[in-house]
């Protein structure tokens, strides 16, 4: 089997009305770049590149004019050979960031079509299912805008999600110590004691800020308290770990084993964060996971994209080991994004439901999707494509 072709669509769209606020600014679009490999027997691969790890366009463009020329007429089953070629063509300007991205998402279209060709998920190649369903926590609760108050609109939002049937729920913070702790004093007193509750600063603070936030949090049964500081910040981690009770977690704004690696062997995180679509795909996800598994350190990776990363990171979901390994493991939780998304479900025909908290792991072949290509031509805002 050969590649053939890699076409990147490009998929963006403003929320208007339905934009958003976070710690860091204010989202007012959503977008996307999936990356499409074809190859001489007609099986097609689809992966996505996460679309917060920049522009996707940028991303789009480095899929087609840098790394589909050199993959042209190899074999997709070489896909850590391939892997390891890519990386070391452009890692003297690329070891993180928007190439990583890219090649994430080139890196996920390979075993997409390994697991087509043998008629097998993705799960079932990187050798089994610890679990066939996922536990899922709703990400929302960002800041909404042009609402009268903010914290009974984040009310009303959690107790939707009560509603609904979540077990979980993350709330944004990073807006300051007195406003953090009025939305989560609001939200706990809502949703009750039996909701588990994580919050996420997306970096927004110093060490010293952040372990008077995370004490302050502990008597509302904060669960975990993710991205505290910034990512580069590793004493930062330790330091806020070490002063809070609250489990400390991050990883979600680095890339590859080589960027993790720090963050494992120094234990600055609770619990590791990768994120499948930007971190290199399921071949460097694999190393990361053997790693943080020779230190015990737990991963539970950042899922935020459409229903391709969703689908994809379910077959990752399904082999993440038991950190550690008991006779009663503990029950690994999956981030299910809700905020507005206008296109997150339409670029598959297969659609995700949650039944009881669960999301089922597509036991489907590759990685149990199908574009719907009809949409994607439809709605793509450019197409890059490169054929052999």
């Amino acid at each position: 089997m050969k590649i053939t072709g890699v076409t990147a669509y490009v998929l963006e769209e403003l929320l208007g009305d339905k934009a958003f606020g976070w710690s860091q600014w204010v989202t007012d679009r959503r977008q996307t770049a999936l990356c499409l490999i074809s190859t001489d027997e007609g099986i097609e691969g689809v992966g996505e590149a996460l679309s917060t790890s920049g522009p996707a366009r940028i991303v789009a463009s480095i899929i087609s004019d840098s790394f589909a020329p050199l993959i042209m007429g190899r074999d997709p089953f070489d896909s850590a050979v391939i892997w390891d070629f890519l990386y070391n063509r452009s890692r003297d300007q690329g070891m993180k960031g928007l190439p990583i991205a890219a090649l994430s998402a080139i890196d996920i279209a390979l075993w997409d079509i390994k697991g087509k060709a043998l008629g097998l998920p993705v799960y079932k190649l990187m050798g089994g299912a610890y679990r066939n369903k996922a536990r899922v926590y709703a990400t929302g609760l960002y800041e909404p805008q042009h609402v009268p108050s903010v914290a009974e609109a984040l009310v009303a939002e959690a107790l939707g999600y009560k509603k609904d049937g979540f077990s979980a729920m993350k709330l944004k913070i990073g807006y300051g110590i007195d406003t953090d702790m009025r939305y989560v004093k609001a939200v706990r007193e809502a949703i009750g004691e039996d909701i588990t509750l994580m919050v996420d600063a997306n970096h927004a603070y110093n060490a010293a800020e952040a372990v008077r936030l995370a004490q302050a949090m502990e008597e509302y049964d904060v669960y975990w308290f993710e991205e505290p500081v910034p990512p580069e910040d590793i004493d930062g981690y330790l330091e806020v770990k070490q002063k809070s009770r609250i489990l400390i977690t991050g990883g979600e704004c680095e890339f590859t084993r080589y960027g993790f690696r720090e963050l494992i062997t120094r234990r600055a995180v609770d619990i590791l964060q990768p994120d499948l679509c930007a971190t290199g795909g399921f071949t460097e996800m694999m190393k990361i996971l053997a790693m943080a598994s020779a230190w015990n350190v737990a991963v539970i990776p950042h899922v935020w994209g459409t229903s391709v990363g969703l689908a994809a990171s379910l077959q990752l979901f399904a082999v993440l080991p038991h950190f550690p390994e008991r006779r009663y493991p503990a029950e690994p939780f999956f981030e299910y994004d809700r905020s507005p998304h206008p296109f997150r479900d339409a670029v598959t025909r297969e659609k995700f439901v949650m039944r009881d908290g669960y999301l089922d792991i597509p036991d489907r072949p590759g990685l149990g999707v199908t574009l719907d290509m009809d949409f994607v031509r439809e709605h793509a805002t450019s197409v890059k494509l490169e054929k052999g």
